[in-house]
């Protein structure tokens, strides 16, 4: 895939909020000569430095994670007799998606979810960024996009440090990870930035149940979460002065949506 260069104007260096222009397979910040590069169309734009001790470990599992994430959610939904295609329908039933908006995807993971949001609204009449931690998740996402190429575009950067520009996007959903970021309270200040005012917002995530009851003991997560803390509170992460805050559970208690509005300047 090409470099979407409409989807340029949105994107900003990770360091300053700077605009960044394309150089070959680079974007660069002219004020300061820093240059990221562009991996097969996907856009570098964060320093491993940077990151916290938590997104780098989960970094790594969802890397390895990547190679069987689309089997892995097929087997789960026979398991749990379709609850999980149901979850995922009734989350993207939620988002106000009409043509013309740009969306904000973090956390999309492999996009499994983008067939579901295009039931609500054809993919073609939007425009997509979808973030990342995780390279392996972005490269399987590519084929999900593909059809796509001029209006959608991925990245691979810190959700804590948002390379975009203030005041961006329409709708905003952050699916799943969120409760064991280094700093949740601040991607969640971030994505208030990057979202126009009134612009709608989704985070979620699976509850501290699930935690304690699946990834502790499962095998092939429990060394990732053995020491993770389950006391999160999402409602605490969001500032005071959005509008419309709701806090629901679903799927049986084992997942949770937080929503509201950025406020209107």
């Amino acid at each position: 895939m090409a470099f979407p260069t409409k989807m340029l104007s949105v994107l900003r260096d990770p360091l300053g909020l700077e605009p960044l222009k394309l150089d070959g397979d680079h974007l660069v910040n002219k004020a300061s000569q820093r240059r990221y590069p562009i991996v097969e169309s996907i856009p570098v734009l964060l320093d491993p430095a940077d990151l916290g001790p938590q997104n780098l470990k989960y970094r790594g599992m969802y890397d390895w994670m990547s190679y069987g994430y689309d089997l892995a959610q097929k087997v789960g939904d026979l398991f749990y007799w379709g609850s999980i295609t149901r979850l995922r329908r009734q989350l993207a039933s939620k988002l106000p998606l009409k043509p013309g908006d740009r969306f904000l995807y973090t956390s999309i993971e492999t996009g499994v979810d983008l067939p579901y949001f295009a039931e609500q609204v054809s993919l073609e009449l939007i425009e997509l960024v979808g973030l990342d931690l995780s390279m392996g998740m972005l490269r399987r996402c590519q084929a999900r996009i593909r059809p796509y190429p001029e209006t959608s575009l991925l990245v691979q950067a810190n959700a804590e440090r948002l390379p975009l520009a203030d005041q961006s996007f329409d709708v905003v959903l952050h699916m799943g990870g969120i409760n064991f970021f280094d700093q949740p309270v601040v991607a969640v200040k971030e994505m208030l930035r990057v979202a126009k005012a009134g612009a709608f917002i989704l985070i979620a995530d699976e509850t501290k149940d699930v935690v304690k009851n699946n990834y502790q003991r499962n095998p092939f997560t429990r060394s990732y979460y053995k020491d993770a803390s389950t006391n999160f509170s999402p409602r605490d992460w969001v500032p005071p002065g959005v509008s419309d805050p709701t806090y629901e559970e679903v799927w049986n208690g084992k997942g949770y949506f937080l929503t509201f509005k950025a406020p209107v300047h």
